[in-house]
């Protein structure tokens, strides 16, 4: 028996009997969870930046101006 690019039988056989809506199931269960990962990492970035423009405030006003340096 030759198999159309070099699938194994098993693979063929089991695309092949998967129903759509199980199927479709599936991707719609890995969509949901690659949106939580992705909204869980941006709420991570926007919290460290929120911190760090925080930080950059207290350091800008800790600097001496460069006009009171010439002086």
């Amino acid at each position: 028996i030759i198999h159309r690019n070099n699938e194994s039988p098993l693979i063929s056989t089991h695309l092949r009997s998967t129903n759509l809506p199980e199927f479709l199931y599936s991707i719609l269960f890995l969509l949901l969870v690659v949106g939580y990962l992705v909204r869980t990492h941006l709420l991570f970035v926007s919290r460290a930046y929120s911190e760090l423009q925080i930080e950059f405030e207290k350091v800008k006003s800790l600097m001496i101006p460069s006009y009171m340096i010439e002086l």
